[in-house]
């Protein structure tokens, strides 16, 4: 889980949120929207838009192009360093506070709750229910409060029979109103969104905008229905007088004291507004509203998880400053590698209204390599902000450090390997028969002709790459291998099975006999990097971590290596690196084949030490 990233989008959605409650929060004045219900109307949906602008565009993804460079230097040994615990970054303490706080307002609502049921156990029945909502009298609250949906409840100060026959009556019809317009689901509701948003003032804001629009719309209908508009009054400030309790409760009551003053300014006050009038104002000031989410959402845009793109070693991508939502990699092709092809390949993409690459063209570059980058180009989508319009994207090729010569495509370096560890000192391995497979006789002397070896010259490791760039400036389609036990190099086309064994498209070849043994006292020496380096016979790429990439995590993995004669790897030393990439380079360095390194005439062990360079680029 990227935390830095649910932190940014955390801090990015609360603008969002503030922008859009600061804007909208003018639209009721500047309409002249008087009436509550079409306040509260507004409001409401003004909170729908606020829960919903994620949604309203498709979110920023960055498209990461991750590589894993390797380079050989020599260093002095340094003692393993054991792995670190990372020190939890800021964002992650403060995504914890945030969580505790949800925790902490969620619990103070279950209080509530909680003390709703105990005021309803303890509470006295008072006269006959009303209408299926039973009447309760309470001597812990001080204010009328209504709760419950299938059974509802209303509950009664201890001083409400006291009051006045009208005051009475008010009270009675305010909270029965309540309980028809089911107003404890929108308040606890409204609850739950306070306890998840408690530390943003917007939220707090707007939903007590929503308390006070509901409260003012039910006194309207109280006074409509009672036809007393004086002893409606009456009965707030005498609720309003009445000791102050801690206002816990999740449930609607008659009187929230910091709303007393625009409550009684709003009955005596006598607002009309037409039907037409006021879902006039409505839909201009919802128009308003999602113009508004619009530009904020916009503005300040969400960020989706980066997407990590592996392009092929020595490919580097540059779309010129047009941002990526996701892309496919960027192959280098294998027959172009092999006969050492690099360059530049400029493409002109044109992109669709929604960013997709509608069509691509190439503009210049090498012929080997065109193919594999349009058919990865047509692949990619930018962002909205480019939609619509024409891009030149360049795309370099340059051979990686440590590629072998052209003709030793990486098939055909494992089958040098063995080659080389065949011909180990002390041992000679002849060329004993040439079998050509699935060419026409015509073809077939023209690449006898074209190689340069015959029966009975020796396979030295000189000669094996010669041989397959050979085969391979040919026909790149054709496979190749050493028989060994009769020593027949074998050379087929594609999907011709020679003796069991299939070309280098298909099964490897059976494993070469062992080197002889050697009397001499086993030596060790180190060895110079750029040395070591070219010595490199077989060696995978290091994957990049799926974790370090979700962390953007980066960095160098230094690995101290000691080599056996034979040029496997015997030991890795941990000497630097961040612990989520060292696994990644140890899995594959140890799988590296090196030729054998001689000293005398005598082959020796090697110490060198390795840098797995772990890159991420935007």
């Amino acid at each position: 889980m990227n935390t830095s990233l649910i932190w940014n989008n955390l801090v990015a959605y609360s603008l969002q949120v503030g922008v859009l409650v600061g804007l909208a929060a003018f639209v009721p004045t500047l309409l002249r929207m008087r009436m509550p219900h079409a306040r509260l109307a507004y409001w409401h949906l003004l909170l729908l838009a606020c829960l919903a602008m994620p949604a309203v565009r498709p979110w920023r993804q960055a498209a990461y192009t991750a590589t894993v460079n390797v380079t050989h230097v020599v260093s002095q040994t340094r003692p393993v360093l054991a792995p670190q615990h990372a020190i939890p970054a800021a964002c992650d303490l403060l995504l914890l506070l945030v969580a505790l706080g949800v925790a902490g307002r969620l619990g103070w609502l279950g209080i509530g709750l909680w003390r709703l049921g105990r005021y309803r156990r303890h509470a006295c029945p008072y006269g006959e229910p009303l209408s299926q909502v039973e009447l309760l009298v309470s001597d812990e609250i001080s204010s009328p409060v209504t709760f419950g949906f299938r059974r509802p409840v209303i509950l009664l100060p201890a001083r409400f029979a006291e009051l006045s026959a009208g005051m009475r009556e008010a009270i009675l019809c305010h909270e029965t109103l309540h309980v028809a317009r089911h107003d404890w689901l929108f308040t606890v509701g409204e609850e739950l969104i306070r306890a998840i948003f408690w530390f943003h003032p917007a939220i707090w804001w707007l939903l007590a905008e929503i308390q006070l629009a509901r409260e003012q719309a039910v006194d309207r209908l109280v006074i409509e229905a009672t036809r007393s508009r004086d002893c409606y009054v009456d009965a707030l400030l005498a609720i309003a007088g009445a000791r102050p309790t801690l206002d816990l409760a999740p449930a609607p009551l008659l009187l929230r004291k910091r709303h007393l003053k625009q409550r009684v300014v709003g009955i005596l006050r006598e607002v009309r507004m037409s039907k037409t009038r006021w879902i006039s104002a409505l839909a201009a000031a919802l128009a308003i509203m999602a113009a508004a989410c619009w530009f904020v959402t916009g503005a300040i845009p969400l960020a989706a998880e980066p997407q990590m793109v592996t392009d092929a070693p020595g490919v580097t991508v540059d779309t010129n400053g047009a941002a990526l939502m996701h892309r496919t990699a960027v192959p280098y092709p294998e027959q172009a590698m092999a006969k050492g092809i690099q360059g530049t390949v400029v493409v002109q993409v044109k992109l669709d209204s929604s960013g997709e690459v509608a069509d691509a063209s190439i503009v210049s570059g090498p012929d080997e390599l065109r193919r594999d980058v349009l058919q990865s180009v047509l692949n990619w989508h930018f962002m909205k902000d480019v939609a619509n319009t024409s891009r030149t994207v360049n795309i370099d090729f340059v051979l990686p450090p440590g590629q072998p010569p052209a003709g030793q495509t990486p098939r055909a370096i494992a089958l040098i390997g063995q080659a080389v560890r065949a011909t180990a000192p002390g041992a000679e391995l002849k060329l004993q028969k040439i079998e050509i497979n699935g060419l026409s006789d015509q073809a077939r002397d023209e690449l006898l002709a074209a190689l340069p070896v015959h029966v009975g010259d020796a396979i030295t490791q000189d000669i094996m790459p010669k041989i397959l760039l050979a085969v391979h400036q040919f026909d790149s389609h054709l496979s190749v291998n050493l028989a060994y036990g009769d020593t027949t190099l074998q050379i087929s086309a594609p999907a011709v099975v020679l003796h069991g064994i299939i070309g280098l498209a298909g099964a490897a070849p059976p494993p070469p006999p062992p080197p002889p043994q050697t009397t001499t006292v086993p030596q060790q020496i180190r060895v110079g990097g750029n040395v070591q380096m070219a010595n490199l016979l077989s060696g995978p790429k290091p994957s990049y971590p799926p974790e370090a990439k979700t962390a953007q995590i980066s960095g160098t993995v230094r690995l101290e290596a000691v080599l056996n004669k034979d040029g496997t790897v015997q030991s890795l030393t941990v000497l630097s690196g961040h612990p989520l990439l060292v696994q990644a380079a140890l899995d594959a360095v140890k799988n590296w084949v090196y030729r054998p390194t001689l000293l005398n005439g005598q082959p020796v062990e090697v110490k060198t030490t390795i840098d797995i360079n772990f890159t991420l680029a935007q």
